[in-house]
């Protein structure tokens, strides 16, 4: 009887409290890696030294109680040498919390050896037509990641890209890793030089299947810049190519109208108007392992 009224008790509080206090946790999916730091939004140094704090303190309880049992009474002759250890651990801790958590330019510097190579040889660089074939590709999740400034973005960007700074990169990485697996990230700039800083910095933070768009906004530009209809309508929704092009990687070769960002018909090409466009295949999706027992 204790056990079904206990059953019958705790559906009737689960009940009550799943959509006004558990909504979240309820309707939340898998996390990856979710570490304390991230669950209470300190410093890892802070939640590294209250771990070593509170171990200390637990070992310490620990003594007394199983003096106070009965058991073994702890050696005086051993205090120092314990003393001597927590000081250790405690210094340790207080160091990770001076030193601080590495800059995603010390991440990337831990992994350029490895990573540089794609970028030497162009591996992570995929061409417009690549780009656009995943865009309407329903298997694949693309998410587009422009770091051009506010004013470039506002005159013309590819339709869903998000604008992102390359500062707010790092924090936003914890959220881009909880993406699905079948995620492509794309990042681009007017040229190459910010986008690639860009995936720099997205590599260090771990994040997988990141590319970058080959020659930025203007090659995407060159290759669908839609020419004007037999009736004229496109002509005043065609960006203008600017001749000669102005110098710099990070300047736009073209000329626009107004702001209309992504109303421009270039910003959402049909793909089956370009399948004539040669290119070499780049993107290959690093499918991650989802963790479990069994």
């Amino acid at each position: 009887m204790f056990f079904v009224l206990g059953l019958f008790a705790g559906i009737f509080v689960f009940g009550e409290t799943i959509d006004s206090l558990l909504s979240d946790f309820w309707n939340s999916s898998y996390m990856g890696r979710f570490t304390l730091p991230e669950l209470f939004s300190v410093p890892t140094g802070y939640v590294v030294l209250a771990i070593v704090v509170v171990a200390i303190f637990l070992f310490w309880g620990a003594e007394k109680v199983e003096a106070m049992m009965g058991g073994e009474k702890p050696k005086k002759s051993q205090t120092k040498y314990k003393l001597a250890g927590a000081g250790v651990l405690i210094a340790a801790a207080l160091a990770v919390v001076i030193i601080g958590q590495p800059t995603p330019q010390d991440r990337w510097e831990w992994i350029a050896a490895e990573k540089q190579p794609l970028l030497e040889n162009r591996a992570v660089y995929i061409h417009p037509a690549e780009l656009l074939d995943y865009i309407y590709n329903d298997r694949v999740d693309v998410v587009m990641l422009d770091v051009r400034d506010e004013t470039d973005y506002n005159l013309f960007h590819i339709e869903d890209a998000r604008r992102v700074s390359l500062d707010e990169l790092p924090q936003l990485s914890e959220e881009l890793l909880q993406k699905p697996a079948n995620t492509l990230f794309v990042v681009m700039s007017n040229g190459e030089t910010r986008a690639t800083e860009a995936w720099k910095i997205l590599v260090a933070e771990s994040l997988t299947n990141v590319y970058i768009l080959e020659g930025g906004i203007n090659n995407w530009l060159a290759t669908f810049n839609i020419e004007p209809d037999e009736e004229g309508v496109a002509v005043a929704m065609a960006p203008v190519p600017v001749t000669p092009p102005p110098p710099g990687d990070e300047v736009l070769h073209y000329k626009f109208p107004a702001a209309l960002g992504a109303q421009y018909p270039a910003a959402y090409p049909d793909p089956h108007e370009f399948e004539d466009i040669e290119y070499t295949p780049k993107v290959k999706l690093e499918i991650k392992q989802a963790t479990g027992g069994g």
